[in-house]
């Protein structure tokens, strides 16, 4: 067992590691980015834009989730760029999430090795890389109140009581899924704690679980007597049969099993095909030849974890993405609990080599993908910088596989940083709880060019240039963007993307649909 210095001083150059991607260029490949960063812009330039005021709105501030990011870049931005502010809010998260990771496996089994700093391979799993910092920055803090709850929980007492009740409220400013993460970890070791003392059965076994279930009482009351994030967003229907809706739901489920070792470790080719499955063959093997073992509560703490992924939609309470979001977690909390076997010996600096050349590989491609991607969002932004002020942008995503590099379809909310313009897929959406939304007679211009229902189809270039300045199209190869708009007078293109010109303010405008909403709202609208 590394001596604790040692181990810290390894962390925290295997972190700075993990970190340097984010740092190495101007605009990261995190789709949500550019959304955040916008969004982030509205947040600390709206009383000093009329053309912001147009478009969108400030709601009163509530109590509900996703505020760990509204709260803290602003305050950093005041002493820096927004741009550095949000890259140290997403760094801070990671290292939230791998520093409790860490506390979590030296609560579960008692010492700390090199095997711990494996955590590190998570840094850029597939929500660092989607941009879903508060859910990151939640999950850390649910992880080092999980692992000061397993060390705390035999001191009974209502100040302690209060202090988690107080922890379990914080988690739960950050992201609701983070708090479900610590719900599932806190049951499932106390279950875990009571099967290997008595069993489960008995009502002396259930009376731990039900007295650790108590600190969310108040989080509970505040979310549904208080917070404006007790969820609205409500899934597509599935208008098939019952055994129709078993095999889709079975095929998604198959699909992200199939897909998590790439939503661990990373969506790029040498992280998913290489270390992600390379890692999965190598827990197999080690638990087959009983080289590692699991920690017995975090067995118990994994399943239930496991078993709310295969439960869970893929939308509800509020968001999206209910189950896939978990699975980080869970390859963490599986980690964190790994132990070697009693008649093995792990040599200590063959792990942490093997595990640094990892880390650094990992990083080393992130850097070299952000990089070739980092001109494209520079030259997008430089055609953005150069459209109207407070024009109005359309976002539209084809369907189809892109013959160059992917790049965010976020990637047009730099029009509002530079150029304060309107942008149909701005993230702020009434259904969630963030403080900039449109303005209300603006959200129908915004459902015009929405697709936000999976499936759907995108909405016509014929149906989209009566109502919009310019539109910006992804996805697909250049011949097929070139078949979405036939004619349309193209102002940049890429290998990405294709930015039209509509010349809008001289046609005639088309009634909005559904909505009582007729025509495009005057610019002076508020």
């Amino acid at each position: 067992m590394p001596a604790a210095p040692q181990f810290i001083a390894w962390f925290l150059a295997l972190f700075a590691v993990t970190q340097v991607p984010l740092y190495w260029v101007q605009h990261p490949d995190i789709m949500d980015f550019p959304n955040h960063l916008a969004r982030m812009h509205v947040l600390m330039h709206w009383s000093e834009s009329g053309i912001l005021q147009r478009y969108y709105a400030l709601r009163p501030f509530q109590m509900g989730t996703n505020l760990a990011m509204d709260i803290v870049v602003p305050l950093l931005a005041g002493w820096m760029g927004a741009a550095l502010a949000l890259k140290l809010f997403a760094s801070f998260a990671t290292l939230l999430v791998s520093s409790g990771a860490v506390a979590l496996g030296r609560a579960v089994t008692g010492r700390v090795s090199y095997l711990l700093l494996g955590v590190l391979l998570f840094a850029h799993n597939a929500m660092f890389q989607m941009g879903l910092f508060n859910y990151l920055f939640g999950l850390g803090l649910a992880f080092w109140l999980l692992a000061a709850w397993i060390c705390a929980r035999h001191r009974a007492g209502f100040w302690l009581w209060m202090a988690f009740a107080a922890g379990c409220v914080l988690i739960y400013f950050c992201h609701l899924s983070a708090l479900g993460v610590y719900a599932v970890g806190v049951l499932g070791y106390e279950l875990g704690c009571a099967r290997a003392r008595r069993g489960l059965i008995g009502r002396s076994t259930w009376q731990a679980p039900f007295l650790a279930l108590l600190q969310f009482i108040p989080v509970a009351l505040l979310h549904l007597l208080v917070s404006n994030s007790a969820g609205s967003y409500v899934p597509v229907p599935f208008t098939g049969s019952w055994l129709q809706a078993a095999l889709v739901w079975f095929a998604h489920k198959a699909t992200i099993l199939a897909l998590s070792p790439s939503i661990c470790i990373s969506g790029y080719v040498l992280g998913q095909s290489v270390f992600g499955f390379l890692l999965v063959f190598a827990l197999y093997v080690g638990f087959r030849e009983r080289i590692l073992k699991l920690a017995m509560p975090v067995r118990w703490m994994a399943g239930m974890l496991a078993l709310a992924i295969i439960v869970l939609p893929h939308a509800g309470f509020g968001s999206n993405m209910v189950d896939i979001r978990l699975i980080p977690a869970l390859g963490l909390m599986v980690w964190c609990g790994l132990e070697v076997g009693e008649n093995t010996r792990l040599r200590p600096k063959v792990v942490l080599g093997v595990i640094a050349v990892a880390v650094a590989l990992i990083s080393a491609e992130t850097a070299r993908e952000w990089v070739s991607r980092d001109t494209q969002y520079q030259r997008i932004r430089t055609a953005l910088a150069r459209i109207s002020e407070g024009a109005t942008v359309a976002s539209v995503v084809l369907d189809g596989r892109s013959e160059s590099l992917s790049i965010s379809p976020h990637a047009g909310a730099w029009s509002i940083i530079d150029r304060a313009a309107f942008l149909s897929n701005f993230y702020i959406w009434p259904f969630q709880p963030f403080r900039v939304a449109y303005q209300i007679p603006y959200v129908p211009l915004a459902a015009l060019a929405r697709t936000d229902a999976p499936g759907t189809s995108p909405p016509t270039y014929e149906r989209l240039k009566s109502h919009y300045d310019y539109i910006l199209i992804f996805g697909g190869n250049e011949a097929k963007r070139m078949r979405y708009s036939p004619n349309a007078e193209a102002v940049f293109i890429s290998q990405s993307v294709r930015l039209l010109r509509t010349n809008s303010h001289v046609q005639t405008h088309i009634g909005l649909p559904a909505n009582g909403v007729t025509g495009r709202p005057e610019r002076g609208a508020e």
